[in-house]
């Protein structure tokens, strides 16, 4: 009787070392709040829109290692609370204020929104899209490509998260200072 009884605990507490540990729990980020405080003077602009291509379209937050230069990596524990142009659009919408009497729509287009990581390990944040100033929302009349690289500390997802913040910082005060001049003369109304 004591045979049976000592094989089936041994067998318990060996099939307990064999369960899966739980997984780490999920972290969501975004680019913080506080974005009202650094807002420019209104700009002659009907609405901003952001949009993505579909390689940024997702929550995963991705990186690329120069060691493998072609490949997008996903960290696996760390997501962004909403879509990335979700993100830049609520970021920009405060950044730069538009002037309703406005005649143009400023648009952008992101294609990338990552951590890069150079060959000696050293990380940063890359913001890369296309502005694009339109009478009617549809022909571009003004067009621009930008791509914003901001350093990190370190290379993990809260500091890729922080450096995006910062790249979406320079993206708007980039846009102001491309529309301040000619082009603001441009939209507003005659």
């Amino acid at each position: 009787m004591k045979k049976p009884i000592l094989c089936l605990s041994f067998l318990l507490l060996s099939a307990c070392g064999l369960m899966p540990q739980a997984s780490p729990p999920l972290t969501q980020h975004d680019l913080g709040g506080g974005f009202r405080t650094l807002a420019r003077p209104a700009l002659p602009l009907r609405t901003v829109t952001v949009s993505s291509t579909p390689v940024v379209a997702g929550l995963s937050m991705h990186y690329r290692n120069a060691t493998d230069p072609t490949t997008r990596g996903v960290y696996a524990f760390n997501r962004w609370a909403a879509p990335p142009a979700t993100l830049v659009d609520q970021a920009l919408t405060r950044l730069l204020p538009v002037e309703p009497t406005g005649r143009c729509r400023l648009s952008f287009l992101l294609s990338d929104f990552i951590l890069e990581i150079d060959a000696q390990g050293k990380g940063s944040a890359l913001l890369a899209g296309t502005l694009r100033l339109s009478l009617d929302g549809k022909t571009a009349v003004f067009k621009r490509i930008v791509d914003v690289r901001v350093p990190v500390p370190k290379v993990e997802p809260s500091a890729q998260a922080q450096g995006l913040r910062d790249a979406v910082i320079a993206l708007a005060d980039q846009t102001s200072a491309w529309i301040t001049g000619d082009i603001e003369q441009f939209c507003k109304q005659q």
